[in-house]
């Protein structure tokens, strides 16, 4: 009787860890980094470069053509999309206002992810479930202020790939 019991309890116990294993999220930060002392509409992606970190701390840097940038997540990932400034990181803000669908599969069940509205704004996006395999193309925009002056909107267009 006690081995069947000690049984059933480590069933139970390993069927609680797959299941809390199997709806668990991890979060991705990917962030814009923006000369933008340079920046302007003629030049936005060779003074911009991305960056990705996973959630075990792993950072990924966009090399080549930043529109070549691909994140890969699984569904019910969250990404968040921050900016920075690479020239003034104490006086510029780099608000990311969306993330915006452009193309292939939608990842996200809506067209657009809004920003959250704060100063430097940013954007949380969820991956929804039933996308495995999925390739979106999206478009990134964001507004680029030095020293609290508006130097212009800009759009950039990466890729998120959902894991198999």
């Amino acid at each position: 009787m006690k081995t069947s019991n000690r049984l059933f309890q480590v069933l139970l116990l390993a069927l609680f860890f797959n299941m809390s294993t199997m709806f668990a999220q991890d979060t991705y930060y990917v962030t814009i980094h923006v000369d933008t002392d340079k920046i302007s509409n003629h030049n936005e992606l060779e003074v911009c470069y991305f960056t990705s970190e996973s959630p075990n701390g792993q950072i990924t840097r966009s090399t080549g053509n930043i529109e070549d940038f691909n994140i890969e997540v699984k569904p019910g990932d969250l990404i968040v999309w921050k900016g920075v400034s690479t020239s003034n990181p104490e006086t510029d803000i780099v608000d990311v206002r969306s993330i915006n669908y452009h193309g292939g599969d939608n990842v996200f069940g809506r067209n657009i992810l809004k920003g959250n509205g704060q100063t430097p704004e940013f954007v949380i996006g969820k991956v929804d479930s039933g996308t495995n395999g999925r390739v979106e193309k999206y478009a990134i925009k964001i507004t680029v202020y030095n020293d609290s002056r508006k130097r212009g909107n800009y759009r950039i267009d990466p890729k998120i790939t959902v894991k198999l």
